[in-house]
């Protein structure tokens, strides 16, 4: 009887030490390469809160989140700049080289003054980028960015209707993904950090 529970006993840790280094390969494996949305960005200037004009050039090496929106936007652009923000102060991230770009889809009204405060309530370090119509709708349609003037019975006069996803470019300026307002702030940062381990 002790025999055949031993036996039994030596078979449920054999197994669970089967189980364990499937799991350990599985997690040790490398992951595959984000892939590169060719249809998607290119490089661009604009005038930006750094003053002067900044182009995308500007942070090679670096990470960029990309996001198009516009301060007077009432509750979509405040959600995902918040979202930024937790992902730029997520300790994954902390100390990364990882870069914030905010473009407004509203020219007319987000000049450079006035994204400048706006963005720094969210996070110190985000950048804006504001320009005349013309050329933010030339970086608009590098990045298929949807955007469109809906007219208002108010003070406003109009709002904007937008996209709102943020890009992800890698430290080329290569668009390699795209986040939705459904991915977790703990799965964006995984997949962030991705993007840095592959230098």
């Amino acid at each position: 009887m002790k025999r055949g529970v031993a036996l039994l006993l030596a078979a449920v840790v054999l197994c669970a030490g089967v189980a364990s280094a499937n799991y350990l390969s599985q997690w040790l494996r490398p992951q595959p390469s984000l892939p590169i949305l060719d249809s998607l960005g290119g490089d661009f200037s604009l005038p930006s809160t750094l003053g002067g004009t900044t182009g995308l050039s500007e942070f090679s090496g670096k990470v960029v989140l990309l996001n198009f929106g516009f301060t007077s936007c009432p509750d979509v652009c405040p959600t995902v700049l918040a979202r930024l923000r937790h992902l730029l102060n997520h300790p994954q991230l902390r100390g990364q080289p990882v870069q914030a770009l905010f473009v407004t889809v509203d020219p007319r009204r987000d000049t450079v003054d006035v994204l400048r405060p706006y963005l720094a309530y969210f996070h110190r370090d985000l950048i804006g980028m504001s320009g005349t119509s013309e050329q933010v709708q030339q970086v608009s349609e590098l990045f298929k960015v949807y955007s469109e003037i809906q007219p208002l019975d108010s003070e406003l006069g109009y709002t904007v209707s937008h996209s709102d996803h943020i890009y992800l470019l890698d430290q080329q300026g290569r668009v390699r993904g795209t986040f939705g307002n459904n991915i977790a702030v703990d799965r964006m940062a995984s997949v962030v950090q991705r993007l840095l381990d592959e230098g």
